[in-house]
């Protein structure tokens, strides 16, 4: 799945919810949220999500930036994410199956 996070999603984003992992799958969001603003004023989130039963997978999106993980790599090359991030803004776009 492509996902272009809000800034109401990165902001309400809590322990507990549902959200991609870094390998493209839904799992829970698991210990401290952490948010913070980046140098030009987008707000982003880092957390952890769970991975199998004793370990943990670190993550990361800011708003109105394409989530890019490992399934997306997988699949696309850098230029082409810059391109279908662009198109999926464009059209208001938020979220668009692979």
């Amino acid at each position: 799945m492509l996902y272009i996070p809000t800034r109401s999603d990165i902001l309400q984003l809590k322990t507990g919810d549902f959200i991609l992992d870094c390998f493209g799958k839904t799992t829970e969001v698991v210990g401290e949220v952490y948010k913070g603003k980046d140098v030009n004023g987008k707000w982003f989130a880092s957390f952890y999500t769970q991975f199998g039963d004793n370990a943990m997978c670190s993550m990361s999106m800011k708003e109105d930036e394409l989530v890019r993980h490992v399934g997306t790599s997988a699949k696309f090359n850098s230029w082409q994410l810059d391109l279908i991030e662009a198109e999926m803004l464009s059209k208001g776009e938020r979220v668009r199956e692979l």
